[in-house]
């Protein structure tokens, strides 16, 4: 089983509006990398600096994303891949490290054509250069072990990653769910789905991560990791 570690890439705080602010308005990000033997594979890249409207809404401290995964005892320029779950601001804001390399960054098609929305997201953070776009449509393998598995609910176009080698499995679920009580009871609350129309893709999307019977699952912003029931 590769190793896979947690990066904490970013603090921030909700607007007061924010649905889950109810319950605290800080809230942690959380990116990944999975140190995979054809390279590491990063799922995530946090906040990016210079947003004016995203600093002023949400204070976020921003913790860089080579040092984050330097700490975890991996070489940053062994990464091959980037992953976003989607294009939310908070998950796709360090991905510029990477424009201009060799390095592909896998998203859902779907996600790639909402990132064009207005206020959607940082479009700069966004986009990726057409060279690199993997613009993936549903579930594809991306390595040996590793894959991307398309689970609709925060958005059309968020996106999982299963870990798999032997009889063990880990799924990085990323934003499917806001905290590991959504994953358990398998709830798609308003902190993490505001579209009426995606609540029944959300619950289907953690049915069918929790039916890969994972032996650990891992969240954007909630730190509590979830681990199987022996």
């Amino acid at each position: 089983m590769p190793r896979i570690e947690r990066l904490h890439l970013a603090d921030l705080l909700l607007p007061e509006g924010h649905p889950a602010a109810v319950e605290g308005r800080a809230a942690v990000v959380f990116g990944f990398v999975i140190d995979h033997p054809d390279g590491a594979i990063v799922v995530d890249t946090g906040i990016g600096r210079g947003n004016e409207f995203i600093d002023q809404a949400y204070s976020p401290t921003v913790r860089e994303l080579d040092a984050a995964i330097s700490e975890v005892g991996i070489d940053p320029a062994s990464v091959v891949a980037v992953v976003n779950s989607h294009l939310h601001f908070d998950h796709c804001g360090q991905n510029p490290n990477y424009y201009g390399s060799a390095v592909p960054v896998f998203v859902q098609a779907e996600e790639v054509a909402a990132s064009l929305q207005p206020f959607y997201t940082d479009p700069e953070w966004a986009a990726v250069p057409a060279a690199q776009l993997r613009a993936v449509q549903g579930d594809e393998s991306i390595a040996d072990g590793v894959t991307i598995l398309s689970t609709p609910g925060h958005t059309r176009g968020h996106q999982s990653v299963l870990v798999e080698s032997g009889d063990q499995r880990v799924v990085i679920a990323a934003q499917a769910v806001w905290d590991i009580a959504e994953f358990e009871q398998e709830i798609a609350g308003p902190a993490n789905v505001d579209a009426e129309d995606l609540r029944d893709a959300a619950i289907a999307s953690i049915q069918r991560l929790k039916a890969l019977n994972p032996d650990w699952a891992y969240f954007s912003h909630h730190p509590q990791v979830y681990r199987r029931q022996v």
